[in-house]
């Protein structure tokens, strides 16, 4: 039975209408967004990039809200690509059931069951609204490597939501995920890290010599990496996360280490896949 928790009872009727159509919209929710398809020249065995449709799942709370005339509840929304492909699939579906669901439905589900649990065991006079948004993006999409972004947003209560970003790097042909050093030799990853502190002092407009540690949380104030890496038309870019590297009010930081920075520190597995995205993207321009 739906639960509506409203200061207002002339509300009721405007509730009961919004909560039935919304019912009706969720009878299926998994909505088409857009079809994409990006096609290029041939590059080895591959001649096209992979073509893909973005699906939405969208659910909502049983529980509604009155505020100062405002209606409100909690939801999730998760959106993503959809490929021709089911091996693709598998792997877009692991970037977001990070904590052992078996399904999209069901990492949706445990969202809006943990609020009514919530609601359910705590006695709340106005029940604040949760929200969890899921977009999981491509940001490359080349004929050899694919780069997918899960962008999270989630807020549950306290002062504010939280964001995150996981980025994954993927061989197309096999499936296999890449890590850093399929692109980056093991014995040259401090020389890699000293030319992507170069990169990050320019992008947070710091000189070369500027202390990194009181304003950031770099251990021992040193530069490291970010474990979130990915690779774009222009290089090997790395993400850090709120609270990863700065206070929560300073927000996030992204830096781009461009390919023609790092000639000299890629494996030749690296330097093959770098010199395969180069010539697709010519191919397309």
């Amino acid at each position: 039975m739906f639960q509506l928790i409203l200061k207002n009872t002339k509300q009721t009727a405007l509730v009961l209408a919004l909560l039935a159509s919304s019912i009706a919209a969720c009878q299926s929710n998994k909505v088409e967004n857009r079809s994409i398809s990006h096609r290029g020249s041939s590059i080895n065995s591959r001649t096209d990039t992979l073509s893909y449709q973005k699906l939405e799942v969208k659910k909502i709370s049983q529980y509604f809200s009155e505020n100062d005339g405002t209606i409100d509840t909690t939801f999730v929304r998760v959106t993503y690509p959809r490929f021709e492909d089911s091996s693709m699939n598998q792997l877009i579906t692991e970037t977001i059931l990070l904590e052992g669901e078996e399904s999209i439905d069901q990492y949706a589900n445990n969202f809006i069951e943990g609020y009514g649990n919530f609601i359910e065991e705590n006695e709340i006079s106005y029940n604040l609204s949760w929200s969890k948004i899921t977009d999981v993006d491509i940001v490359l999409n080349s004929p050899q490597l694919i780069t997918l972004k899960n962008m999270t947003y989630e807020f549950s209560g306290g002062a504010h939501g939280n964001t995150f970003e996981l980025i994954n790097v993927y061989d197309i042909e096999n499936y296999q995920k890449l890590a850093l050093n399929t692109f980056i030799s093991e014995n040259k990853m401090k020389e890699f890290t000293k030319i992507a502190e170069k990169f990050f002092r320019e992008e947070e407009g710091l000189s070369d010599t500027a202390s990194l540690d009181k304003a950031y949380f770099f251990e021992n104030g040193k530069f490291s990496l970010a474990a979130n890496y990915g690779i774009n038309k222009e290089g090997l870019f790395f993400h850090y996360n709120q609270y990863e590297i700065k206070p929560y009010a300073a927000g996030t930081t992204t830096i781009v280490v461009p390919f023609d920075a790092i000639q000299d520190v890629l494996t030749e597995t690296g330097k093959n896949y770098i010199k395969q995205l180069k010539d697709y993207n010519h191919s397309i321009q």
